[in-house]
């Protein structure tokens, strides 16, 4: 685990955008190209236009402030809670999202993120027009962090193990995370473009995910207060303590974002990108002091409207 405490720069340029960490929440919004994504919003469904609907979809959360487009082609639904789950092939999941990358690098103003756990799907799409590269599976490919570096992309390196079996989750969260930047640093990965994330729900029953959540300044605090992502969004934590299905957990997710928020993380990773950004601001609000800019994003809604238009 790092022992230092000499913190990461307080800015990061994600394609054409900063991102001023601790200023305020990032939204990343959540576009699954998949037709069995466990949240039942994937965008591959029979009869309908999926590359189409896949680049609506993400212009609609562009419109509602997300600040990052996350774009996955396979679902991490485990095996172990939903038996049909099944691996995609590299060429699979390229077919699945780099027409979707290809389309918004010149619709989209907001960086594109590319959710995958092979190297190669992240080499071919930050070659596409992705700006940063989300791995769920803690660098499991040794590829990966060669890739990013070669690209000089961001990359969210996210905790998981074989099995949810745990002495001390926030402890052995921050230690596994932290073995795995070091990694990275070890294939030149520049050391701001790491940001790390807990893995909520991966390999963690809601006991574990709840104190990780409880403790999220603890896990940052222990990772040289690197830029930390929560993806708490419909996970299973939330289903268990409002008895409710993945798209029925509105206001467990708000809670979650609005928590993590007050608990000093940089990014947010939600289905419902319109009600967690107005979440978000108001917890920015309270907690960070933040003001509205009264032009920022009504201003930039209508201009791409008119763009859109003509």
């Amino acid at each position: 685990m790092e022992t230092d405490k000499t913190r990461y720069r307080s800015a990061l340029q994600i394609g054409g955008k900063i991102f001023d960490w601790g200023s305020r929440t990032y939204i990343m919004g959540i576009l699954n190209a998949t037709p069995d994504s466990f949240s039942g919003d994937g965008t591959m469904r029979d009869g309908l236009d999926w590359i189409g609907a896949s680049v609506d979809f993400a212009l609609r959360m562009e419109d509602e402030c997300a600040d990052i487009i996350d774009i996955g082609g396979e679902s991490t639904r485990p095996a172990s809670v939903y038996p049909d789950a099944r691996p995609v092939s590299a060429h699979e999941e390229l077919e699945r999202v780099l027409p979707i990358i290809s389309a918004l690098k010149i619709r989209c103003d907001v960086p594109i993120s590319i959710d995958t756990r092979k190297s190669v799907v992240a080499d071919a799409a930050l070659a596409e027009g992705a700006s940063m590269a989300n791995d769920v599976s803690m660098l499991s490919d040794p590829l990966m962090a060669d890739v990013v570096a070669k690209h000089s992309a961001p990359i969210v390196i996210s905790h998981i193990r074989p099995r949810a079996q745990y002495d001390d989750v926030v402890a052995e969260i921050s230690l596994e995370l932290s073995d795995s930047v070091d990694r990275a640093l070890q294939s030149g990965v520049d050391d701001s473009h790491i940001i790390i994330d807990p893995g909520i729900g991966f390999a963690k029953n809601a006991a574990h995910s709840l104190e990780a959540l409880r403790n999220l300044g603890v896990i940052k605090n222990n990772l040289a207060d690197r830029p930390i992502l929560v993806g708490a969004s419909r996970k299973s934590f939330v289903g268990a303590i409002l008895d409710a299905e993945p798209e029925d957990r509105l206001e467990g997710n708000a809670a979650s974002t609005a928590l993590a928020v007050a608990s000093g993380v940089d990014i947010v990773r939600v289905h419902e990108v319109r009600e967690m950004s107005r979440v978000a601001k108001v917890a920015d609000a309270i907690v960070r002091g933040w003001k509205p800019d009264p032009v920022s994003h009504s201003s930039e809604r209508i201009r791409r409207a008119v763009e859109r238009a003509t």
